[in-house]
């Protein structure tokens, strides 16, 4: 591998990336000791450093472009998360530290949804940060996944486990991003885990296209809106609901693509009843896998965007309630908004470790998997 990762020794690791809304880079700086399960980790500090609207626009659109755009996109996301991550750990990182390696995830702009042999697609070169900041870079974990039979997706519930597993009761994490994926840990065996279908992805498209928004804040349009019966059953039947877990999707199955069909199939409907047909359907999804995995009950811990939206919060709550409980994840005691980028960190400090980071139970790999590739430092 050509790096030593001296395993008794405190660890300083940045994690990077960013998240299918597209719209900023998030970075961590996480302190972590000793290995595998043991694992104890310290988050130092952490930042979101916006993207710029352009950069944003090209993203979004990536799965349009050609080859020559897709590689200029590929070079500016490398340079755009080379230029966050220099300058925050140029404040960040302590006088005299020396960081250890960076974990960066980049931006997805596909994936598969599902087909291993489908791929998945993240831009930003690592090699524009290693060459950055000077230290080697792990990156592209989602590869090694899918070539262990995995589906990609979700890898985030291994930095879960770590730092979850020692809870004294069963607990359920829900990232709501543009996407909803669900952690379930239940001590110290590995988790399950797998996306439960649409989250933010479907809502912002939708007040992209019909708004010229970004988003719908604090849902205030859903939250005026009907759930339209006759969509109900023709959105709950798509084919993915009816997948085993563990499962995978992606913006390609409900992003834009669905809201136009939805458009296309409803043309009178309301902005509003659109918005609030889809966060229906987002917080159905939810219960719907919770009781396809014959999760017993307990708490629901909420992070990403999504947990900022009170009209989709208070749909989980419609479906969710009495029999699971829903809690902020800041409950835990970390910071939801630092969730994927200490993630990351943790993958990169497993693959240092040569150990699995991702298992059976959550992407469906055939056996537990390392995850990522080495990207190393410039030569002194």
């Amino acid at each position: 591998m050509g790096f030593a990762l001296d395993l008794d020794r405190p660890r300083l690791l940045l994690g990077i990336g960013s998240g299918t809304s597209a719209d900023a880079i998030d970075l961590a700086l996480v302190e972590v000791h000793g290995r595998g399960g043991g694992r104890r980790v310290r988050i130092l500090t952490g930042d979101e450093r916006p993207y710029p609207e352009d950069l944003a626009a090209r993203v979004r659109t990536a799965v349009e472009l050609d080859p020559a755009g897709l590689a200029s996109l590929h070079v500016d996301l490398g340079r755009a998360f080379a230029a966050a991550a220099a300058g925050f750990l140029a404040d960040a990182l302590p006088a005299g530290a020396a960081l250890t390696a960076v974990g960066s995830h980049g931006q997805t702009v596909f994936h598969h949804g599902g087909d291993p042999l489908g791929g998945t697609l993240q831009l930003g070169d690592a090699a524009w940060i290693a060459d950055a900041v000077g230290a080697p870079v792990v990156a592209d974990f989602r590869w090694s996944d899918l070539a262990a039979g995995g589906q990609g997706a979700p890898i985030s519930p291994f930095a879960d486990w770590v730092l979850h597993r020692q809870a004294a009761e069963r607990l359920a994490i829900l990232n709501l991003g543009g996407i909803a994926n669900l952690t379930l840990l239940a001590g110290e065996e590995p988790p399950l885990a797998g996306d439960t279908g649409p989250a933010n992805g479907p809502l912002d498209a939708l007040m992209r296209l019909e708004a010229g928004r970004p988003c719908d804040r604090d849902g205030r349009l859903a939250a005026a809106g009907v759930v339209q019966a006759d969509l109900v059953p023709i959105l709950r039947g798509r084919p993915f609901f009816g997948r085993p877990f563990p499962r995978s999707t992606g913006l390609e199955a409900f992003g834009e693509p669905l809201v136009r069909e939805l458009r296309r199939t409803a043309p009178q409907t309301r902005l509003e009843d659109l918005l609030a047909t889809l966060v229906d359907l987002a917080a159905w999804a939810v219960g719907d896998a919770l009781e396809r995995l014959e999760w017993p009950g307990g708490p629901v811990f909420l992070c990403g965007g999504g947990a900022r939206n009170p009209t989709l919060v208070k749909a989980l709550r419609r479906y969710l309630e009495p029999r699971y409980e829903i809690r902020d994840y800041a409950a835990l005691g970390w910071d939801p908004s630092l969730r994927e980028a200490v993630a990351f960190a943790l993958l990169a400090d497993a693959f240092l470790a040569g150990e699995p980071a991702s298992w059976p139970s959550t992407t469906g790999v055939r056996r537990p998997a390392r995850l990522g590739r080495l990207v190393p430092p410039p030569c002194p």
